[in-house]
């Protein structure tokens, strides 16, 4: 697997999780690599359209879980999660969260979205050879889980960190037993705006998507989300200890490789 493969992976993310850099960074302590990344200023609005709100479940607020004529599209806020405070983070966290992480470079997107002209804009983004490397980094004070034992068994690509003023993630792709799964983590930052929309279509318009309920190893409620037919994927959601995680299966539909993995979180 190839690090674009791995952030193609992550299409669920909400593209408001990346913020632009003012300014340079002050001086790394690990590693990094820098990744382009698209950012087209009429993203954010896609999800404006045709929301229906609803009660929060399990700590997240469904906004949309629908047929939208060619994909099955579930939408969601995580509401109950803890806003953790700045000075929890580790220090080169903390500067990202108040300047922005370094922008390498950029130049105009190729094409136009809804009259608003996009961006290419490549950011310096650190990553580490183990979950517990990147955990560090993001600082001691917050409450991580452990790496996955099931995930651990597999193969990981580097494991990300990106920072915006509202939200840092932690981001890997596993490819274990010839599956791939991809692993993000979400940290809430105090005072840092409205919590971020995340977005996640499944399969084409014929597939079926059920939802399902289940709790993790750590006895956290869990939302599984299973797709069948032409597009297979089985996706879950929970918040632990106020972090939101989010595990998917891609191209396949294994709910007991799911249950097997979130019983070892």
């Amino acid at each position: 697997m190839n690090k674009e493969t791995m952030w193609e992976a992550m299409e669920h993310l909400a593209p408001d999780l990346i913020e632009e850099a003012d300014r340079p960074a002050a001086p790394r302590r690990r590693r990094s690599w820098s990744k382009t990344l698209l950012i087209a200023a009429a993203a954010c609005l896609v999800l404006a359209v045709g929301v229906v709100a609803a009660d929060a479940l399990f700590g997240l607020k469904i906004l949309e879980f629908a047929n939208d004529g060619e994909n099955n599209r579930l939408t969601f806020q995580a509401v109950e999660v803890t806003q953790f405070p700045v000075s929890q983070f580790g220090e080169t966290i903390q500067e990202y969260i108040e300047n922005g992480m370094p922008e390498v470079g950029r130049r105009p997107a190729d094409y136009v979205a809804e009259g608003y002209y996009g961006y290419v804009i490549t950011f310096d983004i650190p990553t580490f050879d183990t979950w517990a490397e990147a955990a560090d980094f993001i600082g001691a004070d917050i409450p991580l889980a452990e790496e996955s034992s099931v995930l651990s068994q597999g193969v990981a690509d580097d494991f990300c960190v990106r920072v915006s003023a509202n939200v840092v993630s932690l981001s890997a792709l596993y490819l274990l037993d010839g599956q791939t799964v991809s692993c993000s983590v979400d940290i809430s930052v105090q005072g840092g705006g409205p919590a971020p929309t995340y977005s996640n279509l499944f399969g084409g318009s014929k597939s079926a998507v059920t939802q399902q309920q289940t709790v993790t190893g750590s006895g956290a409620d869990t939302l599984i989300y299973t797709v069948d037919g032409e597009a297979p994927s089985c996706s879950a959601y929970f918040i632990r200890e106020g972090i939101l995680y989010s595990i998917i299966l891609r191209d396949t539909s294994d709910t007991a490789l799911m249950e097997e993995i979130l019983a070892s979180f």
